[in-house]
This record gives C-alpha cells, structure tokens and sequence, in this order.
C-alpha cells in the first residue's frame, strides 16, 4: 500500500468528487466492443435504441447515428390522357330531286290516203264456140283369157322299205386297274362331309 505524505487515506473533498464523477462516467459510457469487425443498428424513433454486433477480440464502439432517411419523393404525376374529341359529323348530302317524269304523247298516226281503185278492165272478148265433135269409134271388144289348166293332182308316193336289222359287235367293258389298299373316293367324301354337317346341325342358332 502506497502512502503519501500530507495526503489522507480518503484525501480531500475535491479528490472524492472527482472520483466520483469518473466512476459515474466510466459506468455511464458504453462499454466499447472488442471485435475485429462490429456492425450496429439503429431502431426506434429518433435512434432510441441501438444494437451492436462483434465478431473477433477487436474493440468496437457504435459510430454516430446515421443521417436520417431522405424524405419521400412524391411520385411523378401520371400523365393524363386527352380526352378524345368528338369527330365533326360530315356534312349532310342532300338527296337529289327526283327525275321529272316526262309525260310521251304517241305520235299521230300518219294520214293515209286511201289507193285509188283500180279502173275495171274492160270486158275479154267472147271465146268462138268450138264446134261439136263426133265421137271416136270404140275400139273392137278384145277375145276372152283362156281358162287356166287345172293343176295336177298329187299320187301316192310309194313308201320306202324297212330297213334290215343290224348286226352290232359285241359288248365288253373295259378293264380298270383296282386300287390296292387306298380308301375310295366316296369312303373319305363321308369322313370329310358327316362331321362338318353335324357341327352345323349343332352350331345353328334354335329359333325360340
């Protein structure tokens, strides 16, 4: 324990105010963060409250509050689209009068006069009777057709004789080789015929 001379233990008022007010100072003061690299964040009207974020054994202390936000730009006025103007109607085009209706009279039919009549020819001479003639002779009467011969008569044919009888060959049937140990035609026309007619008997739909 260090001891000056002339110094009280507790020394004078003036060195009790003084620590005093470096205590209250010193608890008073933010205590600086020890980081590497600190970050802080200012929340709150007016900055009220303030965070702090540290990373590493470095010393970090909050830096003045940032400047405060700009005032809010008041958005641009939307352009406002000109009405549309109303187009001039135009100008009426007043209907052509009617045609004037043209009233024809038909022409008067021509005068004709009346051809002049022809003058009456004058009277032909009178024809001379031509005089009487006697009649021609009439040709003598030519002699009668001779009458047609009368057509002969038919005779009896004679009839022809009966022919004789004649004498044929006699006769022999002719020779088929027999076959040897094969079904006959008619043996194996069953096998195929008798099965395929019963499955038809029994296929064939009953009408009910």
């Amino acid at each position: 324990m260090i001891k000056l001379d002339g110094v009280s233990l507790y020394g004078s008022l003036l060195a009790r105010s003084l620590a005093a007010l470096g205590l209250v100072w010193l608890l008073a003061a933010p205590v600086p963060a020890a980081a590497d690299s600190c970050a802080y964040a200012t929340t709150g009207p007016d900055g009220s409250h303030t965070s702090v974020a540290v990373i590493g054994p470095g010393a970090c202390s909050p830096t003045p509050a940032p400047p405060p936000p700009p005032p809010p730009t008041k958005p641009a006025p939307r352009p406002t689209t000109p009405k549309p103007q109303p187009q001039p109607q135009p100008p009426t085009v007043p209907a052509p009068p009617p045609p004037p209706v043209r009233t024809t009279t038909p022409p008067p039919p021509p005068v004709t006069t009346p051809a002049p009549r022809p003058e009456p020819a004058s009277p032909a001479p009178a024809t001379p009777v031509p005089p009487e003639r006697t009649p021609a002779p009439a040709p003598p009467a030519s002699p009668p057709a001779p009458a047609p011969a009368p057509a002969p008569t038919a005779s009896a044919r004679p009839r022809p004789a009966a022919p004789g009888p004649v004498a044929l060959p006699h006769y022999r049937r002719t020779s088929r080789p027999q076959p040897k140990g094969g079904t006959s035609v008619v043996t194996m026309t069953l096998v195929i015929i008798a099965p395929a007619v019963l499955a038809t008997a029994i296929l064939r739909p009953r009408s009910r």
